[in-house]
């Protein structure tokens, strides 16, 4: 890999286009525990996020979080750590590829066509696994500007249906439910964490990440209260994605009407960027741990086996690992770096 070949700004934007595909899908999880407070739910997890991407950042260093892992725990330890990771990744690929299915199945209303979608999804991961991750982080900042002028737009237009009764007053019963909901916060937003694998490429200084961490936490919860503000508490809970609702209520007389569909279709983007990241990281690990291997095989290799999970994983087993994957986040971008900075961190002074 070219060292310098990507910066921080790229990877950070690249990410959240990535991380805005299970944003869209936060608000049901929330509410359930934090009712109309789940708004406030990104700035809930703002701490825990935080704390992990300084552990994340510190581990990785300008090597990537693999290469980290091997050189902190030895071999033999590193290898068993680094397996779980891949085990992580995988899943969350497999589990991308489907959603992303699903998303392009709603956007065209049509039915019994999901092994269509799903492999059309994971023709166009495999085709970009094949190149070279500086260059999609600059396609990367494309689609996140088209991500953003779209959700931009989509929640300009429903400002005049929110109500101010369907997210305050909070009182400090509500306290402890919306410190609650930012687990499942950091949860989603644990989906980037695989950026620590993808520092090799990028220059050493790692000043910003902090403060582009925050910003974003804080555009997020403001995106949540005009979505919240807009379908209640209520409603929002019972809805797989409360942001396309929304966008259904969204139209101009006589320019444009029932845009769901679009926005839906726009937001397979974030999906494929999602999982085309977490094929990065495959690969960044495999080279890690076998050097000999060609990283774009390594890549496309991977994108293979989690389509084959994708296909034929019953969709119960689906639905359990989708609600597993917060929690495998929160282990794997918090817990984990956790437990690998202290035992590396006794090593060396022992």
């Amino acid at each position: 890999m070219k060292k310098g070949a990507l910066s921080r700004t790229q990877l950070a934007v690249l990410v959240w286009a990535g991380v805005l595909a299970p944003a869209a899908e936060l608000l049901p999880g929330a509410v359930l525990s934090a009712g109309r407070g789940a708004w406030l739910a990104p700035l809930a997890a703002l701490p825990l996020v935080l704390l992990s991407v300084c552990l994340l950042t510190r581990l990785a260093g300008d090597k990537g979080l693999a290469r980290g892992i091997l050189d902190g725990l030895g071999p033999r330890f590193g290898w068993g750590v680094l397996f779980l990771y891949l085990v992580w990744a995988l899943a969350l690929l497999a589990l991308r590829l489907r959603l992303c299915a699903g998303r392009m199945l709603s956007s065209g209303y049509r039915d019994g066509a999901m092994p269509y979608f799903l492999l059309a999804a994971a023709g166009m991961v495999f085709w970009l696994a094949g190149g070279s991750l500086a260059a999609f982080a600059r396609a990367g900042q494309l689609f996140f500007l088209v991500l953003a002028v779209t959700g931009g737009a989509i929640l300009l237009l429903s400002l005049p249906q929110v109500r101010a009764v369907r997210l305050l007053p909070l009182w400090t019963g509500d306290v402890v439910p919306v410190l609650q909901s930012g687990f499942a916060a950091a949860g989603v937003l644990g989906w980037g964490s695989c950026w620590a694998f993808l520092t090799e490429e990028m220059p050493s200084d790692g000043k910003g990440s902090c403060r582009r961490t925050a910003l974003g936490c804080v555009i997020l919860a403001l995106t949540q209260g005009v979505i919240l503000g807009s379908l209640g508490p209520a409603l929002a809970g019972r809805l797989d994605s409360p942001f396309l609702a929304l966008a259904k209520s969204v139209g101009v007389e006589g320019a444009f009407q029932r845009v769901e569909s679009v926005v839906a279709a726009l937001w397979v983007i974030a999906d494929v960027t999602m999982a085309c990241l977490l094929t990065f990281a495959l690969r960044a690990m495999l080279a890690a741990a076998a050097p000999q291997r060609q990283e774009k095989w390594t890549g496309r290799t991977a994108v293979v086996l989690a389509t084959g999970i994708a296909l034929f994983l019953p969709g119960r087993q689906m639905e359990r690992l989708e609600h597993l994957a917060l929690w495998a986040n929160l282990w794997s971008g918090l817990v984990m770096p956790i437990l690998l900075g202290t035992w590396i961190k006794v090593h060396k002074s022992g």
